[in-house]
């Protein structure tokens, strides 16, 4: 029963954890990045799965040095299942950030929630011979030190 949860809990982790970043061109050389990630392993890579993409937009624009501005955080959880037990039954809908439970019989659920995370930035692209570059972060030594994450 044990080892059930167990793996119970760690597929449900493994379909919420994800990823993404959506790239929305402000200018030739200003791009904003908008990171959502959800699960474990992924909330806790969502700063390096940033600044990977804020490199990787550098590069493929014909920059080489790049700095973050207005940059936004956030963090927080969602539904992502329930574990019942007993011989009874157990349903859960998910409305919005509400999740609604019915239950039957001699049954005890939990909830299983995954932890989500969000970061917005707007990237601006520097040559290297342009003053903005100076302190700016080098994006090809960006990516050789987040290497594939």
């Amino acid at each position: 029963m044990k080892l059930k949860f167990i793996g119970a809990a760690l597929l449900s982790t493994a379909l919420a954890s994800c990823a993404t970043t959506s790239e929305m061109p402000l200018a030739p050389n200003m791009v904003r990045l908008d990171t959502q990630a959800s699960g474990l392993i992924f909330t806790s890579a969502a700063g390096q799965i940033t600044m990977k993409k804020a490199a990787e937009a550098t590069i493929k624009r014909g920059y080489e040095y790049f700095r973050l501005e207005q940059a936004q955080t956030a963090s927080g959880s969602r539904f992502v299942g329930m574990n019942t037990y007993g011989s009874g039954m157990a349903q859960a809908s998910v409305y919005g950030n509400t999740a609604y439970g019915t239950y039957s019989g001699s049954s005890f659920s939990t909830p299983m929630y995954a932890p989500t995370a969000q970061i917005g930035v707007t990237v601006i692209m520097f040559h290297a011979n342009e003053a903005g570059a100076k302190g700016g972060f080098n994006a090809a030594e960006v990516l050789k030190k987040q290497g594939n994450v």
